[in-house]
This record gives structure tokens, C-alpha cells and sequence, in this order.
């Protein structure tokens, strides 16, 4: 009977944890990926001395230390589950304690590890957070074996201190399970907890000066974002995105926005990026969701969130705007959790391997030196320094002008002006004029940039040659002169004719004529 209930006990456990690790190695890795790229833990005296001003210091600096571990999705799966599994277990002694059966403390165990787990399902929530939430459970099951009431009385509020400086908000957890273990177990008068109690919760707020935090992070401390209680699978695609563009897999990227189909800025920015890294820009444009010249870039302003901040040096990057992949690159670190980046660090580096500024890139490599993972990187990143054929380099202008961060037209123009053969800043110059659905500026843009003596005219630029054409009544020789393929002037003709028998309907001229430009240029709305 006892060994039955022991298996029953462990099996309440064990299921979850499987399917936890399973659930964050193969459903959902793309968070724990992108939480280690926005952390740099560096292994350096400094560095552990810069997490003693602010509470929660010891489980933030072990959160931190571990987290660089997510940079494999198997290390991710494991030590959430591991963490959650103790959770569960500590619990579940804790609820022992109260006197509850083997099966009940078990199963109501469950409810703060499964909370936990859908935490870290978010964007935002640390693994601090639930290293202080352990540490405040070990606390009290310490206290809870105490034998003096005395002892359990008066040492109370040091080590509720103690533990705020140590866990942060895993003092309210701790002062609560206190109290009514107090009240229930030791038969203390309510009065006699509620005074302790209080001072502890109000220590936060006291100590707020000292850490200069708001009341509000006084009391949440370490996490720093509003929290979801949810997997969020639209942006786990969205993360899928990044990851392999990260990776230059640019033909996943583009299978996968054919699979995923989402309606999405973000998901559009990083579709839009495969299409230009493929050359197929020009051809295969609107076979993908297309929210307008919104899906080209993504801002950089103060309305822009953090991550499309960290996001938006990607295209930059590409397109050998170096000082603006610069500029995304540095505010998105500014705006990392706490102000490191491993993945702005070495987007610095490679910036300033580009432009051949040897002494500030070896300050981003000294930093990832001192990293576990990223020391070989720092190693053959160096090698870099010294070479003269650096890709990117030919693209870069070889001087810069005074621009709005948002000004995209211009910082095309310029990219092309100094270098004509920028064939990606050519694209999402003639896609930019598209998606505004600019006919004049397009044609303009394309007189100028493509030469159609020695490139073929790909098929959503015929297509909007051919509207440019129609409006102004061209003849038959200007047609030719842009050497359109017969088929496309067809299909302009077959959907002329479909157009004006629907009425002005997009229904009936979806299903064939769906991903056309001429179709986005009747019925889409750009953001």
C-alpha cells in the first residue's frame, strides 16, 4: 500500500516534468533561445560585483549564470524542468507541513509549479524569479523546524531582510506562509504575526531610496515586465523567424512563413529580409502577407518596443547601413533587461569589423571573452580584424548624411548613390514605392536602378510597369523597350477584363489573382 501510494505520488510529478521538458525542447524553444541572447553574463570579478546594488542579488546573479545555459534548447528544457521539479517538491513538503495527506500535498503542489511554468512561457520572465521563489520556500522550511517559539517570533524580521536582499520579492511569499504557519501550527495570536508581517512587507518600500526603484519594482523585484500566464504560438512562429534569419537559413525562413501565414508586421519584416537574401524580392513579393511599406522596416523611435528594437539592425545590417545597424544595435542593448545583449554585442562587433574599426570591436570582443559560450565566436571574429575582403565592406557609403531614423526613403537613396550595385537596398527602394502604391516614384526609381538590357524584369516590377504604362497611354515600342514577358502583358489584359466585370468585388479576383500587385493595388489598405 505505502509503495503504491509512493508511485502515485512521484507519477503526479513525473508526467508534468516530461512534458515540460518536451513542451520547451521541441514545442517552444524559440523563448528560452531569445532570453539568453538578451543576457551577456560575463565571468569576471566586476561583473558579480555589479549585482550587489540591487535586491535579489544572489538569485539573479544564479538565474543570470544559468540562463546562458538556454543557448542550447535541450540546456533550456532541463533546467526549467530541474527548477519546477524542486518547486513541486518543496511545495509539497511546505504543504506537509500543514498537515495535508501524501496525495493531496502532491497534487496541490502542482498549482504554484504549473503557475510557474506557464511564467515562463512569456518573453519577460526571468529564471531569477523562480530561483527566488525557491529560496523563500527554503527559508521557511527552515523556519518551520525551528523548536522555539521565541526563536521563530524574533528572528523573523532579519531574515526576512536577509531574504529580500538575497531573493527579492520572494519575501511576500515567505512573509505570508510565515504568518499563517505561525497562526495555524505554533498557535500564535493573530497579532502577535501581524506586526512582523507588516514591518516585512513594508522593508521593500523603506529600502526603495537605497536601490532607487519604484514602488512597484521594490516589490517585484527581479522581474521587470508585465507578466503572461499563457504560451503565446504566435509569437513563438514569430521567434522561429528571427532564429533562422539569425542563422542565414533564408530558405526556412521563407518555408516557414509559407506554412505559417501570419499577419504579422514582424513576421512580414523577417519574411521580406529571406525574400531580398534569396534575390526573389521582385518576384514572389506578394505571395506573402503584405500590412504595406510597414512590413519593410521595423522603427526605431519611441514608440517602438524593445524587442522590434533589437529586431530592426537585422535589415539594417543587410543593407550595409552600418551606422543605423549601429545606432538599432546600441539603443536595443540600452533597452535589454539589464543593459547587456550577447546578441547586440556581437551585431557590434560585426558592425565595427565592417567599417574596419579595429579598436572598438576588440572592446565587444573582450567583453565576449569572458563569456562560457561565446569565446570561440570572439576568437574567430578576431581573425576578422586584420582582413581586407570583408563582404559587407564594398556596400557601405564611404561617407554619411544627416537623417531622421524613420527617414527609410532617404537612407535608400543614399545607400544607392554610393554604391549601384546594392542590389538590396535596390529592392526594398522599389518594394517601399510599391507598397505605398507610388506608380510615379516606382517607375522613377526604376528608370534610374535597373538596367533591363542585362537583367530580366521580375514579375511584381513588370507588373507595376505595366500599370505605369497604362495610365499614361504608352505606345507599344516604350513597352518593348522594357522588355515585360508576353505572359505578363496577357495576364494585365486577362485581369483588366476581370476587374471590370467583378464591379470592383475583390472576391470573385482573389483565388487567381490574389498575389499580384495589381490586386494589392485595388484592394489592399497599407498600415
Amino acid at each position: 500500500m505505502m509503495r503504491r501510494k509512493t508511485l502515485t505520488t512521484w507519477l503526479v510529478a513525473g508526467i508534468p516534468a516530461v512534458g515540460c521538458f518536451l513542451f520547451f525542447l521541441l514545442v517552444y524553444p524559440y523563448h528560452n533561445l531569445l532570453k539568453e541572447q538578451l543576457i551577456l553574463f560575463l565571468h569576471s570579478p566586476d561583473y558579480f560585483l555589479s549585482y550587489l546594488d540591487k535586491p535579489a542579488w544572489l538569485t539573479r546573479y544564479a538565474g543570470d549564470m544559468l540562463t546562458q545555459c538556454f543557448i542550447h534548447p535541450a540546456g533550456g528544457a532541463a533546467i526549467i524542468t530541474v527548477t519546477l521539479f524542486i518547486i513541486w517538491v518543496l511545495f509539497r513538503q511546505l504543504f506537509r507541513r500543514f498537515g495535508t495527506g501524501h496525495l493531496t500535498s502532491s497534487l496541490l503542489a502542482l498549482i504554484p509549479a504549473v503557475t510557474e511554468f506557464l511564467f515562463h512561457c512569456g518573453l519577460h520572465y526571468p529564471l531569477s524569479s523562480t530561483f527566488s521563489t525557491l529560496l523563500a520556500l527554503l527559508a521557511l522550511l527552515g523556519f518551520t523546524r525551528l523548536r522555539s517559539h521565541n526563536l521563530y517570533l524574533w528572528l523573523f524580521f532579519p531574515a526576512a531582510a536577509l531574504l529580500y536582499y538575497l531573493a527579492g520579492h520572494g519575501i511576500i511569499l515567505f512573509t505570508i506562509a510565515w504568518s499563517i504557519y505561525g497562526i495555524l501550527k505554533r498557535k500564535r495570536k493573530w497579532y502577535y504575526t501581524l506586526l512582523p508581517a507588516l514591518a516585512a512587507l513594508a522593508f521593500p518600500l523603506l529600502m526603495r531610496p537605497v536601490f532607487l526603484l519604484t514602488a512597484e519594482q521594490a516589490y517585484r523585484h527581479p522581474v521587470k515586465e508585465p507578466l503572461t500566464l499563457k504560451p503565446d504560438l504566435t509569437w513563438k512562429k514569430i521567434l522561429e523567424l528571427d532564429y533562422e534569419s539569425q542563422r542565414e537559413q533564408w530558405a526556412k525562413v521563407l518555408l516557414l512563413a509559407q506554412r505559417y501565414k501570419l499577419h504579422n508586421r514582424i513576421a512580414s519584416y523577417y519574411t521580406n529580409l529571406a525574400l531580398s537574401q534569396t534575390g526573389m524580392m521582385g518576384e514572389w513579393l506578394f505571395h506573402f502577407y503584405q500590412p504595406g511599406p510597414a512590413g519593410l522596416f521595423l522603427p526605431v523611435s519611441q514608440l517602438s518596443t524593445p524587442l522590434t528594437i533589437a529586431f530592426s539592425n537585422e535589415l539594417f545590417y543587410r543593407l550595409g547601413d552600418m551606422n543605423m545597424a549601429q545606432h538599432a544595435a546600441m539603443l536595443g542593448t540600452i533597452f535589454s533587461p539589464d543593459h547587456r545583449s550577447s546578441r547586440l554585442a556581437r551585431r557590434l562587433t560585426e558592425v565595427h569589423i565592417a567599417i574596419g574599426d579595429a579598436p572598438a570591436a576588440g572592446k565587444y570582443l573582450g567583453l565576449l571573452d569572458k563569456t562560457l559560450f561565446y569565446r570561440k565566436w570572439a576568437r574567430q571574429a578576431r581573425e576578422q580584424l586584420s582582413r581586407e575582403d570583408i563582404p559587407l565592406r564594398a556596400m557601405i557609403p564611404s561617407m554619411d548624411t544627416v537623417r531622421l531614423s524613420d527617414d527609410y526613403l532617404t537612407s535608400l537613396k543614399f545607400l544607392l548613390e554610393n554604391n549601384p550595385d546594392n542590389t538590396t537596398a535596390r529592392d526594398y527602394l522599389l518594394c517601399f514605392h510599391l507598397l505605398n502604391k507610388d506608380i510615379p516614384s516606382f517607375r522613377e526609381a526604376f528608370d534610374r536602378w535597373f538596367d533591363t538590357k542585362i537583367e530580366r524584369v521580375p514579375g511584381v516590377y513588370a507588373q507595376a510597369l505595366l500599370v505605369s504604362l497604362y495610365q499614361e497611354s504608352a505606345p507599344d515600342t516604350l513597352l518593348r523597350q522594357y522588355n515585360i514577358p508576353a505572359a505578363a502583358v496577357n495576364q494585365f489584359i486577362e485581369y483588366t477584363r476581370s476587374y471590370e466585370e467583378a464591379g470592383g468585388l475583390s472576391a470573385p479576383l482573389h483565388d487567381v489573382y490574389g498575389n499580384t500587385f495589381w490586386f494589392y493595388y485595388h484592394f489592399a489598405i497599407p498600415e
